[in-house]
């Protein structure tokens, strides 16, 4: 009753200022920790971690790895931080963020605002002192250019240097459409030089220290079929663990409301649901199973979730669903998950 309304009262409140409330009170432990919701049927491996369910946090929540104190007691499985640049950067002018109630969805352009990589590695080595590596829910680092650089891929290059000893995995993220020229990494002439360095510093990070680090890219949904098969190609060939699929959108068709089309930014939530399925399909398809996919994009039950499970996603990542429905949807699809598996078991018995 009291998550009720006090989600009601931040709905009211302009985006941005109920997003930094939400971080305050996690940052600072104010949010009741959730009883950890263990069983056999919701368990999932996701990068050679063995997960006890396969919920996470995208990345674009915990920006700056501020909240970590008290999401790690959400009951989440893993949580990606980010996305962050080497140096801060201020992100698009204001208002950036729109909430779309109808929907249920967002349009954001915000432009990768963060406090540096110094900074979000200072905070998130510091929990790293009691939540050590492989430890659920695993800290994933989503990692980006700034607006300003001159060469993205050191930019690329500096981040997993920087990160590397305290991620449980790194997320290379060319598919954000609020950073001019961004996406234009995912062409496989570009894209293709970009992880053959980040494998080569993988290699060597390998052979320092003996601990693999394992890689995701995080895709648009708005990619041809070719450009998808040079992606599921150029992961293959540099053994790139996983892909998340995906992003926000730039198809304002998947909006309704014309009033909203003029709006700049990228679309996520309830609008993106099924478009980010058919990203899916055609990704398991084309990976023919090969490459571990982590399912993003309109997620608020646990019907969804297995619907994106049976298409292909190894596990899923929420962001918008939180903010219509509260950190308690963590637990609700949870609990979803493992009626669902009941019900299977009791209609094979």
């Amino acid at each position: 009753m009291l998550e009720k309304i006090f989600l009601i009262l931040l709905l009211k409140l302009p985006e941005e200022i109920s997003h930094n409330i939400a971080i305050f009170l996690l940052k600072y432990n104010l949010i009741p920790s959730r009883r950890k919701l263990i069983i056999n049927s919701t368990k999932t491996k996701l990068f050679n971690y063995k997960l006890s369910h396969p919920v996470g946090l995208a990345a674009g929540f915990d920006k700056n790895a501020e909240a970590l104190p008290g999401l790690l007691k959400q009951n989440f499985s893993f949580i990606e931080i980010g996305t962050v640049t080497p140096l801060p950067q201020a992100g698009n002018s204001k208002p950036r963020i729109f909430r779309l109630l109808n929907e249920k969805s967002i349009i954001n352009k915000l432009g990768f605002p963060n406090l540096g990589s110094s900074k979000i590695f200072n905070n998130i080595n510091k929990i790293r002192k009691f939540h050590s590596l492989g430890l659920e829910p695993l800290i994933g680092v989503n990692i980006g250019c700034n607006k300003s650089t001159k060469s993205p891929l050191k930019d690329y290059e500096k981040c997993f240097d920087i990160f590397s000893s305290v991620a449980d995995y790194i997320t290379i993220n060319v598919s954000s459409p609020n950073t001019p020229g961004l996406r234009k990494l995912q062409l496989k002439t570009n894209l293709d030089p970009l992880l053959k360095k980040i494998s080569k510093k993988r290699e060597l990070y390998f052979k320092k220290y003996k601990r693999n680090i394992p890689l995701a890219l995080k895709i648009a949904p708005d990619l041809s079929n070719s450009d998808l098969e040079n992606i599921v190609t150029l992961i293959q060939k540099y053994n790139i663990e996983g892909i998340i699929a995906t992003n926000t959108s730039l198809n304002k068709k998947l909006v309704k409301n014309e009033k909203l089309l003029k709006l700049q930014g990228g679309i996520s939530g309830n609008a993106l649901y099924t478009y980010s399925n058919d990203i899916l399909k055609r990704l398991q398809r084309l990976s023919k199973g090969k490459v571990q996919i982590i399912g993003v994009g309109g997620i608020d039950n646990g019907a969804k979730v297995l619907e994106k499970i049976t298409l292909g996603a190894d596990a899923v990542q929420l962001y918008s669903s939180l903010v219509y429905n509260g950190i308690s949807i963590v637990d609700k699809i949870i609990l979803d998950l493992i009626d669902i598996s009941k019900k299977v078991k009791k209609s094979h018995d």
